[in-house]
């Protein structure tokens, strides 16, 4: 919904999502380092072998945290695809993303980012910063009835 698979490859970048992959699955796999390809067949294709299998289901997971996460601030503007495109969603779930993904979770720059991400999702959840105008709840038909005045129209 909110995590597009090219747009996290193109904000954080092939080669920190190369750093973050061969950091946390290097080790499991006799070190067996993960390819450009492994990664780009893995988000972006069919996995076809175990290495890329478990490199899908690890983007899978920060995927559907970050949704989640996403989805729980911004559930009540029921918003759809294009207008979730141009709002600062994507770039917040990037931000998320590269949170969820990293080894390395104490590094000062990946917390400032998260930091502020959630502090715009809080923002947007406010009201401060608006994703979509909210539509006003109606209450019926309006009524309408002739004025009722005191002025003296024939004397004016």
């Amino acid at each position: 919904m909110f995590v597009d698979p090219s747009h996290v490859l193109n904000s954080i970048g092939l080669n920190g999502l190369l750093a973050f992959a061969n950091g946390r699955f290097a080790l499991g796999f006799d070190a067996q380092q993960i390819t450009e390809d492994d990664l780009n067949q893995a988000l972006t294709g069919t996995p076809e072998t175990d290495l890329q299998t478990t490199v899908a289901n690890w983007f899978k997971d920060a995927a559907s945290n970050v949704n989640n996460t996403i989805f729980g601030y911004v559930a009540r503007f029921n918003l759809n695809p294009e207008e979730i495109d141009s709002s600062p969603l994507r770039g917040i779930a990037a931000d998320l993303m590269r949170y969820e993904l990293c080894n390395n979770d104490i590094d000062e720059s990946i917390l400032t980012r998260r930091k502020h991400a959630m502090q715009e999702l809080d923002k947007i959840a406010k009201g401060v910063i608006q994703v979509k105008a909210s539509t006003p709840a109606s209450h019926g038909p309006v009524r309408t009835a002739a004025p009722g005045s005191q002025f003296n129209w024939q004397a004016y």
